[in-house]
């Protein structure tokens, strides 16, 4: 009998797992595809990004010329430019909005960013017309080709942009070259489907009547199809510029500058209004370039020469001569006027008897989003500067972002390196292989757990533990499923996993949800929650400009953890490193440090020497950031900060220099 149900026992056992198997066979493999993505990318990094980097030369190149164009141009006679032109090409009322358009753009404070959002939108606009047309025009020829690019566009339109991001980044390197092979990969198949689809509905009746008076296919394509198609390629012209616009915001991310870094330093800060004036003028030329588009491609060429600039002066009854004449005058006076911008833009750079170290080295800085960090590496600048150097192109990116292009030497350093937070970003892009980490530019930077004071004086919560209680985790509950709110951190950054591994280690998992998202977003949340007078839990770090919003000790308060518990490259920490004050927080106490390419660093000894030395003490950090929270938010402003703190602290500062040059 035991021989029996023993057997029976093992039968049902096995059948259920062999039943459980066929029925979700995925729980058994899975394709490995991650890691195949990986090894994939980072062979054509170690291998071939040098012909990545050919490859983006072009690019570059025209993207250089069309920005330092637009810049050069004062903005009033700009805007005179800009309203013959559109006035000649789309009619009198599109060039009187694009007028008022720019001009509000310029009121807000937007128009250099706006000259460069347009600069990129025009060079990626003109490599998608010239890869996408010709290519329609084969799909509309070729059936074939049709069928073998079809799917590759559907992936095109449908992968999400931040896949192919990181990619883009490592081949072919951070910035503008960049965001323009990433919008242009979003923006250049509704132009390719519409160059087919308008060729292949021109009237067959047309093509047979060409063909009938012996025309080639050559010239029935050239001469009859692609004009009558005119109509639709300039429509799919038009999505292509449209979506363009649309990525202004997503490639600022890898530090792309212009309207969209604008969005993207508001949201992160928390600043509607910066966020709004950027948003604004990406709204003002999308319509702008939206009715130009339309304009042009609703337009005979009879229409053209009888409106505009030409129609006027062919109105005026001039003869050719006194028509040539003034021409050559409103070209001569719109010289005058850019020469003369020019010559005024330019300083004056008085020469010293001393010879500085750096004196014709051009150094690429780089930091993150945040203002802290844009402060702090503005202190590093300006130290570069007075040995000489000259600092070019600070560029703000997320995380991982600015890890790799410090990595690839696309910028020589960063100031915003933490050096436990950071480590896994720093072992995946080369190590000390390829990187340095120098100096501590701040100590004892803190991360961890905080709730609102008035709840945790209310029901004496101390420590994250309390959150087993169902009915105090549902304080923090808010939105209706019974689980505290924990705000956390941003997806992939390492504290993601710490939080996650917190929740399962403290028994956490049944009371409290970790909400993810873009960080500062979550904590317009948590602001917005704490005035209303309700809870808040969130994860915080300093330093960062929340904290001179809610005080701590005064609208919010550090929670303890039971013990410390952590994973990754920070699982040999113990309660020794992870507490601050008495308090167990549950994170490292970590430093934020220059984190320099080392390739820089050997022919650099002078700048390596430099970051060896400063040093900036948290509490000055911190009044930084209450100068931030009270408006002091744009880069100008960050810039004024860094040069106030330099002054102060003169003798400190000229030291650093002396060891630098010594």
């Amino acid at each position: 009998m035991f021989i029996f149900n023993y057997l029976s026992h093992y039968f049902i056992a096995e059948t259920q797992g062999v039943l459980n198997n066929l029925l979700n066979p995925f729980q058994s493999y899975t394709l490995p595809l991650d890691e195949w993505i990986n090894n994939l990318v980072n062979f054509l990094v170690d291998n071939f990004r040098p012909i990545f980097q050919a490859i983006s030369l072009p690019i570059s190149g025209t993207l250089e010329i069309v920005k330092s164009t637009f810049i050069a141009i004062p903005p009033l006679i700009f805007l005179i430019i800009i309203a013959l032109l559109v006035w000649q090409l789309a009619g009198r009322k599109i060039a009187i909005y694009s007028f008022i358009a720019l001009i509000i753009i310029g009121f807000c404070g937007a128009w250099e960013a706006a000259m460069v959002s347009l600069s990129l939108i025009l060079t990626a606009v003109i490599f998608c017309m010239l890869v996408g047309i010709p290519l329609g025009i084969i799909c509309a020829v070729s059936d074939r080709f049709n069928r073998v690019l079809r799917p590759l566009l559907d992936a095109m339109q449908t992968l999400p942009t931040f896949v192919y991001l990181v990619p883009v980044v490592m081949l072919f390197g951070i910035g503008e070259v960049s965001g323009i092979i990433a919008t242009f990969v979003f923006a250049v198949p509704p132009l390719i489907r519409l160059t087919n689809l308008g060729i292949r509905q021109v009237s067959p009746e047309a093509v047979e009547a060409a063909l009938a008076f012996g025309s080639t296919r050559q010239q029935v394509l050239l001469e009859v199809q692609i004009p009558l198609a005119l109509p639709t390629i300039l429509a799919g012209t038009n999505q292509a510029i449209l979506l363009a616009l649309s990525m202004s915001v997503v490639t600022s991310m890898i530090g792309v500058e212009g309207l969209g870094q604008m969005v993207l330093q508001g949201l992160g800060r928390l600043n509607v209004g910066l966020a709004a004036v950027g948003g604004l003028g990406i709204v003002l030329i999308a319509v702008m370039l939206d009715r130009i588009t339309q304009g042009v491609s609703q337009g005979s060429i009879q229409s053209w020469q009888e409106r505009g600039p030409i129609g006027w002066l062919r109105s005026l009854g001039l003869s050719k001569r006194d028509k040539a004449t003034l021409g050559i005058s409103i070209v001569f006076a719109l010289l005058v006027g850019v020469t003369g911008w020019q010559l005024m833009s330019q300083t004056t750079i008085k020469s010293t008897e001393e010879s500085l170290p750096g004196k014709g080295i051009v150094v690429r800085p780089g930091s993150d989003m945040e203002t802290y960090g844009t402060f702090i590496t503005e202190i590093v600048d300006i130290g570069l500067e007075k040995l000489g150097y000259e600092v070019k192109g600070h560029k703000q990116l997320n995380i991982p972002a600015m890890h790799i292009a410090v990595g690839n030497g696309d910028v020589d350093f960063t100031g915003t390196h933490w050096e436990a937070g950071h480590q896994e970003f720093f072992d995946n892009n080369g190590g000390e292989e390829k990187l340095e980490r120098l100096g501590t530019l701040i100590s004892n930077s803190s991360m961890g757990y905080q709730i609102d004071k008035k709840t945790a004086d209310e029901y004496n919560i101390t420590d994250l533990s309390q959150l087993q209680d169902p009915k105090i985790a549902q304080l923090f509950d808010s939105d209706g499923d019974g689980l505290a709110n924990l705000i956390g951190c941003t997806a992939g950054w390492m504290c993601e996993r710490v939080i996650n591994h917190h929740l399962q280690v403290y028994g956490l998992e049944d009371t409290v949800e970790h909400i993810q998202g873009d960080y500062s977003a979550l904590l317009a949340d948590a602001l917005v929650r704490y005035r209303q007078g309700k809870p808040i839990l969130f994860y915080a770090w300093k330093p960062h400009w929340f904290a001179s919003v809610l005080r701590e000790g005064e609208d919010v308060e550090w929670l303890n953890v039971p013990f410390t518990s952590l994973v990754g490259t920070m699982e040999n920490f113990t309660e020794k490193d992870t507490s601050f004050n008495d308090k167990n927080l549950g994170f490292p106490i970590d430093n934020v440090r220059i984190l320099a390419n080392k390739k820089f660093l050997e022919t650099n000894p002078v700048a390596q020497r430099l970051f060896e030395q400063i040093e900036i003490p948290i509490e000055d950090v911190d009044i930084q950031q209450e100068k931030v929270k009270n408006g002091e938010n744009k880069p100008v402003d960050i810039r004024r900060h860094a040069e106030e703190w330099v002054v102060s602290h003169q003798g400190l500062f000229d030291s650093w220099l002396e060891v630098a040059k010594s």
